[in-house]
């Protein structure tokens, strides 16, 4: 349909001339050709249709369609990651609208120019432009806008880190839409809300949003939206190792940006395709994916997600063990993410080159790119220090707007009853029974006025103690929040975001601690093992006692666990029932008994709710020590939770109320590998290839 109009706007072109081209061209139809030729990837096609529509406004002489049209080539300019040439474009359509006053195209390029700033980590002035364009909503009394601009400041404060605040400005931003009704820009919200959570390493809220707002965008029948929500879906079921929705919910994603038309969109689905191969072990699969998207992405300049396929493909040689590919993608990377002024995934990719280089057993590089990345590290922390204060500031002087504008009445109206009193001096001779008068009218306007002035002094000082105390609870807010992202609500554990952030150094410390040692000075409670732990019956328990009598079992088995374990080990919920337990600094021979005592004491331990009587439970306990002779250091630390796991079903298999546990095995086995399942387990521990222990009295028994 587009290039048909654009071939009926080309004849009338090559038959009237520029004049006939003005005369007759519709803007909004042309607005929306260029659109839809933007969101389908033909920027070539949307560069010709806007500078189309810029003759024709300018033969207009029609400023408002000049500004809307350098506001289209600001859009343009954006999908191709040229910011600066964006933010000149929309500069000379905000210079083209501000004569006329304030207007919603004014406040959408005000706030299309905000969100430049953001996508060059310029946030400071990002709020800036942002909160400039709410005045104007405001103003203006545009509900659906104000929402809309709700969700550009939760995004710039989610992207400084003020996770807090930008939960606040997207929950505001989801009550005004459920308000209007507005289901296309509610389903908005809510993913915005279900994104900020997965960052947070809430995965499963994370995930309960956006299965919501993949239903309201099936409702409204949007096919991009529903393709965002699928792809999304399959990202987070991929992370959360359910790889069979993963797979579903990309497949759909993929089938819908096709038909769409979106290949920039696509690709971004092939990279989701291919982390969900990464995962399973398919990295030949991974590889070509990666290579088709990088390919393209450098031919079409999706600059961003040339950045994203980098980090991935780097990623991917790293966990075969190609350093030297894995360095010459973090290198392509980092030079691509300066360009773009990405500088949280530059130093993402400086972190991976570092990883690269030690691989290689490149010392010196590695320190020197070590201190590169603690430099970036710490520009960024300064720069997101500056562009905090400063929203802080933003943020304060929109609030005080309101109060800015009664003290300007108040001050007019001093001013007005200084005139008074003049015309009253200035007739004071006309009469001594009308200045005596007078003058009792003045002296009381003055006494008036002195108690509004006292009045408004104290109401100043109330509302600048206000402002100071709202600072220093978001200041102690800032100080609460990385504590949180790292503790379970619940049970005040950690949870699975600290496990991530801290296991591999641990392995890493511990591998160091072996290698140090030799048979003269042996290592002595220098080895690791990992617990998964697994309540029994937990489902019954809740249906018979209901979710608050559960929840009030997994905060005893808090205090359970902490008096088996030691103040020096990690004990994570790992979800639900589970948790996972990491013993460090211990010796392989304590390991078993360390798993008896805590199966003892969870049943051992009477669990005493009001309102009930005591409740007796029991658990399944599966572990694995490291490290295992297999040339380990290689192997990614989610193997080692999935042996641990597999023990923890045998134990639920053979029984529950016991202990299954993997202390050795032969060197030869593949434990490194990807789909060790039940079954193989199993044929190697008939082989005599696994050293296990257990509580059972008979055979261990792997499968139901």
């Amino acid at each position: 349909m587009q290039w048909q109009l654009l071939f009926i706007l080309l004849l009338v072109v090559g038959s009237a001339g520029p004049t006939a081209l003005a005369a007759d061209t519709d803007f909004t139809a042309l607005r929306s050709q260029i659109e839809t030729s933007r969101q389908q990837g033909n920027l070539e096609l949307a560069d010709k249709l806007t500078a189309d529509y810029l003759a024709a406004a300018t033969e207009h002489a029609d400023a408002q369609q000049q500004a809307l049209a350098y506001h289209q080539m600001g859009n343009n300019a954006m999908e191709r990651n040229n910011y600066p040439l964006a933010r000149q474009q929309l500069e000379q359509a905000i210079s083209l609208l501000q004569p006329n006053g304030q207007s919603i195209a004014l406040a959408n390029a005000i706030r299309r120019l905000g969100m430049v700033y953001r996508y060059q980590s310029d946030y400071a002035s990002a709020l800036r432009y942002v909160y400039q364009a709410m005045q104007i909503y405001q103003a203006l009394e545009d509900e659906s806008e104000i929402a809309n601009t709700y969700s550009s400041i939760g995004t710039i404060l989610e992207k400084m880190g003020q996770y807090e605040e930008a939960l606040q400005a997207h929950q505001q931003s989801f009550a005004l839409h459920f308000k209007l009704g507005n289901q296309s820009s509610l389903a908005s919200a809510i993913y915005n809300l279900g994104d900020l959570h997965r960052v947070l390493g809430d995965k499963d809220k994370a995930l309960a949003y956006f299965l919501q707002t993949l239903q309201l965008d099936l409702a409204s029948g949007d096919k991009l939206n529903i393709a965002y929500s699928h792809n999304k879906l399959g990202y987070l079921y991929s992370e959360l190792g359910e790889f069979t929705k993963a797979a579903e919910h990309t497949q759909q994603a993929m089938m819908l940006f096709e038909q769409i038309g979106a290949p920039r969109d696509t690709d971004w689905g092939r990279t989701v395709v291919a982390k969900l191969a990464m995962e399973q072990g398919d990295f030949l699969k991974a590889q070509q994916l990666l290579d088709g998207v990088i390919e393209r992405a450098k031919a079409h300049s999706y600059k961003s997600l040339l950045v994203d396929a980098y980090k991935m493909a780097a990623e991917l040689a790293l966990r075969q063990n190609n350093a030297e590919t894995a360095l010459r993608y973090t290198t392509a990377g980092i030079e691509q993410a300066q360009q773009n002024n990405e500088r949280a995934d530059e130093a993402q990719l400086q972190h991976m080159q570092v990883q690269a280089l030690v691989k290689l057993d490149a010392v010196r590089e590695a320190l020197a790119a070590m201190l590169r990345q603690k430099q970036l590290d710490d520009e960024i922390f300064n720069s997101k220090r500056a562009a905090t204060i400063a929203a802080i500031q933003a943020q304060t002087d929109f609030t005080r707007q309101q109060y800015q504008i009664d003290l300007l009445q108040n001050e007019q109206q001093l001013q007005q009853a200084q005139l008074e009193q003049q015309h009253l001096i200035r007739n004071f001779w006309i009469s001594g029974l009308v200045a005596a008068f007078i003058l009792m009218i003045s002296l009381y306007r003055r006494y008036v006025q002195r108690q509004q002035n006292r009045r408004l002094e104290q109401e100043v000082a109330t509302r600048t103690q206000q402002l100071q105390q709202k600072n220093t609870e978001l200041a102690h807010a800032y100080q609460q929040l990385e504590i949180v992202s790292l503790t379970d609500k619940l049970t005040g554990l950690h949870n699975r975001h600290f496990l991530e952030s801290h296991i591999m150094t641990e392995l890493e410390q511990c591998r160091r601690m072996l290698h140090r040692s030799d048979d003269s000075v042996p290592a002595t409670h220098s080895e690791l093992a990992l617990f998964m732990i697994d309540l029994d019956h937990f489902k019954s328990l809740n249906d018979s006692y209901g979710h608050s009598v559960g929840d009030e079992v997994l905060k005893q088995l808090r205090h359970i666990m902490q008096q088996v374990f030691r103040q020096s080990d990690y004990l994570v919920r790992w979800g639900g029932e589970e948790f996972v337990a990491i013993a460090r600094n211990i010796n392989r021979d304590e390991v078993s008994h360390l798993a008896q005592r805590l199966v003892t004491a969870v049943q051992q331990t009477p669990i005493l709710v009001t309102g009930c009587q005591p409740l007796h439970i029991s658990c399944s306990v599966g572990y694995a020590c490291y490290p295992l002779p297999l040339g380990e250091t290689a192997m990614h630390w989610q193997r080692l939770l999935k042996l641990a796991d597999l023990c923890l079903y045998a134990a639920k298999y053979s029984g529950r109320n016991g202990w299954v546990g993997l202390d050795n095995c032969a060197a030869e086995l593949p434990l490194s590998q990807a789909g060790i399942n039940a079954a193989q387990m199993q044929a190697w521990q008939l082989q005599g290839l696994l050293q296990l222990q257990h509580s059972f009295g008979g055979s261990v028994k792997w499968q139901a």
